[in-house]
């Protein structure tokens, strides 16, 4: 059989249906063992839906599998679908800009992969993405390096995974968030089934527990051991993610391979790449350390978070390591980004942030106000006390955001720098940008200020320079992209209008290529 032939999904995905079998089966099993076996009707009724559902999606996913066919021609990947509403999909090859090979522990225990392969950004759901869940190891490697053409070229490793990165793991808040997360979902679990969490022997005891130690100490356990949790959660994540690092430069494209259980293999043409950001969020900006994340066309502006795993080029590490990698990938020498500087926003913008700061602290501060002086004293002196406490965070949080703002220009990128709990520095090829947007509020136009936006065919689709001075921005706009807003802005000035009083867009050349 032949590379351009239909091909069906591996026969071995009929038992990746059984995997829906798993939760309503671990929740069974759980209650079970915490009531001890006894269970009221309501709770067999429940359990009973959840088993209807099983057998309903299990069909479905075996019609699905029954009813896909896929082939890759020289010209075309097509993809075929539906047995009773039949879709068929095409992606030419030529405009495929990413493929991403990864594989969950049950598709690794059984030799599969699944493909993902994209032609597009900024298309709502799967219109530029086709999907093939469900292809051996060796016909998904074969498939990649075909459509990826890079079966000749040399590797160049540019990072592997270093053990002292570990110690960044814990500085992230979603290991409390999934905590969070599956409390929520136990306490639902109970609720549906109509069990009351006070006749659960254990959680019966830990509330004893709690009940007898001081004040202090029944308030610190709870929030200490949850943040040790969500540490070590945090920790466990990472390794899972991360394992097995590595980052190669193979040909004109990028390749990042990594993962314990689940494996993703992501591969990434330069040529579709139109920049960086490092996320510093603030508890690895204390440790200096920070993410990587591409700005490509291809991946979507939901990848455009600092932590989305499709886009991340470096789990969370050094700010020196993070500044390599960026250096590296982008193509420039290592110490590119040493001593950045970046021209500092006027103190107009300082003002907009602590009056930003010190408004948010009045609409927590009214309400109280109003209900102590309307029913009780006690929430007066609550308020003072939160004011004691919010006003210093929140000046705190506006000086810091006023600090990270930056912009400027290093070779052959623009850098803008903007926030306070996840600072971000984002570089931009100016080759790349499209168009320029210059947004004023009216507040920003008494202050003499403006927000510049930079359109690119990647990512979120725009990035901003905030609160720059007017002139300053329009200076660094005519430096950035030469040509690109002069014949706007003289034809703005000869019908006499201001060229952002209600901001503009400049576009380029109908012959510039994204």
């Amino acid at each position: 059989m032949t590379a351009s032939d239909w091909h069906r999904l591996d026969a071995r995905m009929l038992a990746i249906s059984l995997t829906w079998l798993v939760p309503p089966l671990c929740s069974t099993l759980l209650i079970l063992l915490l009531t001890g076996g006894d269970l009221d009707l309501a709770a067999g009724i429940t359990l009973g839906s959840i088993g209807l559902t099983f057998l309903i999606v299990a069909a479905v996913f075996a019609n699905r599998l029954l009813s896909t066919r896929f082939r890759i021609t020289d010209d075309l990947v097509e993809l075929r679908t539906g047995a009773v509403f039949r879709r068929h999909r095409a992606v030419p090859r030529d405009r495929i800009r990413s493929v991403d090979v990864t594989a969950s522990p049950l598709h690794r225990a059984l030799g599969l992969r699944v493909v993902r392969i994209s032609a597009g950004t900024h298309v709502a759901g799967d219109d530029r993405q086709l999907t093939l869940d469900g292809v051996s190891r060796d016909f998904a490697e074969r498939l990649r390096r075909r459509l990826a053409r890079d079966a000749t070229a040399a590797d160049t490793t540019l990072a592997v995974l270093r053990r002292r990165w570990l110690r960044y793991a814990p500085l992230t808040v979603w290991g409390v968030a999934g905590v969070g997360f599956v409390v929520g979902g136990f306490a639902r679990l109970l609720d549906s089934l109509r069990i009351n969490p006070a006749e659960i022997g254990l959680l019966r005891a830990t509330w004893h527990g709690l009940t007898v130690l001081p004040l202090w100490a029944a308030i610190t356990v709870p929030i200490l051991s949850v943040v040790l949790l969500g540490a070590l959660t945090s920790l466990v994540t990472f390794v899972e993610t991360w394992w097995d690092y590595r980052l190669e430069a193979v040909g004109d494209a990028i390749l990042l391979r990594r993962g314990l259980f689940s494996t993703r293999l992501v591969w990434l043409e330069r040529r579709r790449l139109r920049g960086v950001q490092i996320a510093e969020p603030l508890p690895l900006r204390l440790a200096r350390g920070g993410r990587l994340n591409a700005i490509a066309t291809g991946l979507g502006s939901a990848d455009d978070r600092s932590t989305s795993t499709k886009s991340a080029l470096l789990p969370p590490a050094s700010r020196l390591e993070a500044h390599r990698v960026a250096a590296a990938v982008l193509g420039e020498e290592p110490g590119f980004l040493s001593g950045l500087e970046l021209a500092r926003a006027p103190r107009a913008a300082l003002r907009r942030r602590v009056t930003w700061a010190l408004a948010a602290v009045a609409l927590v501060e009214a309400p109280l106000v109003v209900l102590g002086a309307l029913l009780t004293e006690v929430l007066l002196h609550v308020a003072w006390i939160c004011g004691l406490v919010l006003v210093p965070l929140a000046l705190a949080a506006a000086f810091d955001a006023y600090r990270s703002l930056g912009s400027g220009m290093t070779g052959r990128y623009i850098v803008t720098r903007y926030g306070t709990y996840a600072r971000r520095t984002v570089l931009l090829d100016r080759s790349g940008i499209l168009a320029w947007s210059v947004d004023q509020s009216a507040s920003q136009r008494r202050a003499g200020l403006a927000t510049l936006v930079a359109v690119v065919a990647a990512g979120r689709g725009g990035y901003k320079i905030r609160d720059v001075a007017l002139a300053d921005g329009l200076a660094l706009v005519r430096e950035a992209t030469p040509g690109m807003v002069e014949d706007f802005l003289e034809s703005a000035s000869g019908n006499h209008r201001h060229p952002v009083e209600e901001g503009v867009s400049a576009l380029p050349d109908q012959g510039r290529t994204p």
